[in-house]
């Protein structure tokens, strides 16, 4: 299911890659009953579940389309995800006609569908933009060490990338077009980034990845490598998103959201 959002006169089109379900204790870190449950229970489904979404997300950025992460390819098909490139084909867009790919970070579900199932490229004629500080990490023998061969994606990915002249560095915030910035957001991973459309869309990758994290920004995820890190960058996220009246979505939101600031938080507006 793909869903239209318009930042500023600036189309972004917000693709399902797959749906999956997660355990609360690893969305909320040190899941404990008496102090996550009240809050926590509404969202669960019959079997105790956060239901989720993978998504990946198309910007129509001055006729020069640009993709946000793509989905997890052949990766996500055992768990019935890997529909990124179905979605584009929807909306009429073929892999070709993407000109730049912003990758957030390199979690599988990000990377997975950069390469096509012969190992080549996707997006072939699209330069592809990640910080210096997160392609580092994925080349290094600490993510080559992770269970179950978790930085292996990211690490094919990203040497297939720079092998064909497809993958620049960047540092500090970076404009890629005239509606698109990246902006540093780390924590989740050491390079992680967020994109901010047309000064009116904050997409958050997964430094948010729970409408709960509005309201309770120090509640970080078991997958986030720098907790404290994650929680500074995530009220710094929402402290933009509500100051600048900016629409905030992330790639596990189910909804973009309003948000405003309270005395020591954040809330979701309505309407």
């Amino acid at each position: 299911m793909t869903w239209t959002i318009d930042a500023g006169g600036t189309r972004s089109h917000v693709l399902e890659d797959g749906t999956f379900p997660a355990s609360p204790r690893f969305v909320f870190k040190g899941y404990d009953e008496a102090v996550h449950g009240s809050f926590v229970r509404p969202y669960l489904d019959a079997d105790g579940m956060l239901p989720g979404r993978m998504t990946a997300l198309l910007i129509e950025a001055d006729g020069r389309p640009v993709l946000v992460d793509a989905g997890m390819g052949r990766f996500g098909f055992d768990i019935g995800a890997g529909h990124a490139l179905d979605e584009l084909a929807d909306l009429g867009v073929r892999p070709l006609d993407v000109r730049t790919v912003v990758i957030t970070h390199g979690h599988a579900d990000h990377v997975g569908g950069l390469l096509g199932p012969d190992g080549a490229p996707v997006f072939a004629d699209a330069r592809h933009v990640i910080h210096r500080a997160e392609a580092s990490f994925w080349a290094s023998d600490e993510a080559a060490a992770m269970p179950g061969g978790a930085g292996a994606p990211a690490a094919q990915a990203l040497s297939t990338l720079v092998d064909a002249g497809l993958l620049d560095q960047i540092e500090g915030a970076s404009r890629i077009g005239p509606d698109v910035q990246v902006i540093e957001a780390p924590g989740h991973t050491p390079g992680h980034v967020a994109v901010v459309i047309g000064d009116a869309l904050l997409w958050a990758g997964d430094a948010i990845v729970a409408s709960l994290n509005v309201t309770h920004p120090q509640w970080v995820s078991a997958a986030d490598m720098d907790g404290p890190e994650n929680q500074a960058t995530r009220r710094a996220l929402l402290g933009r998103a509500a100051d600048g009246d900016l629409l905030l979505a992330a790639v596990h939101l189910p909804v973009e959201l309003h948000v405003g600031r309270t005395s020591d938080a954040f809330e979701v507006l309505q309407g």
